[in-house]
Formats: structure tokens, sequence, C-alpha cells
């Protein structure tokens, strides 16, 4: 029987749930990480390794995305405190960058076509010495 090489793992199915309930008020992964005192790394290897912990850990992150959008709506509806806004766009890109990202897309082709991206060519020189050269 061969034993597993290195330390056990801190892991913890109840970790589950607990991701998910910690960023639905708001908080990261990396706040979840100091709470249950790991490295934040640990937090991806964790997910890489138990599926189930993935599936809460996207769980958490659109719980999360959810209560900063929330905020952002209470924001925009009865003012926010000097300050709060930027904190809010940050929490929406870097938690909600699947819908609140800043997206641009520069088309820079012409519309005659003239700028239009072609297949590269390729002249290979002559690498024969002419006559004569020496």
């Amino acid at each position: 029987m061969t034993r597993p090489v290195g330390r056990p793992s801190l892991y913890d199915p109840a970790y589950c749930q607990q991701v998910v309930d910690h960023m639905a008020t708001g908080a990261s992964l990396t706040s979840f990480a100091a709470e249950i005192d790991v490295a934040r790394d640990t937090i991806t290897e964790w997910a890489s390794a138990h599926p189930e912990f993935s599936v809460a850990v996207k769980r958490g992150k659109a719980k999360c995305a959810a209560w900063w959008e929330k905020r952002g709506r209470e924001g925009a509806e009865k003012g926010a405190p000097s300050g709060a806004n930027t904190l809010i766009i940050f929490g929406l890109k870097n938690m909600g960058s699947d819908d609140w990202a800043d997206a641009s897309q520069i088309d820079h082709r012409s519309t005659d076509g003239s700028m239009t991206p072609k297949e590269p060519r390729y002249i290979l020189a002559d690498t024969k010495p002419s006559a004569g050269a020496e």
C-alpha cells in the first residue's frame, strides 16, 4: 500500500456552503481565505481538486456580484457616500466582470475594405551568389 506524500489537505467539504455564505455579503475569496486561515492560492488549488468546491466558489462569486450590484443600484437611487461609488465600481468589475466590465472593441478596418487584414505574403530572397560575384 502506498502512502500519500506531503501534508494532508486542510480542505473540508463544509467550506462549500461557507464560501457561498461569506461571499454573499460582498466579501472576496481572499477574505474567505483569511477567514479560514489559509492562503488565497489554497482556495484556487481546492477549486481545481474538488469539483463541488469549484461550483461553490462560482456560486459565491455570483452572490458577491449580486451584493455589489444591489449597492450600486441603491447608490444610484439614493446617492452614495463619498468614495462608495469607486468601491462599488471595483466590486462590480472584479466580481461581475461578465456583466460589468469596461468593454471596448476597436475595428481598424476601413468601410471600403482597403484596410482589411490580408494574408501575409512571403518573398524569398535569392540566396545564390550572382554570376561574377565571389
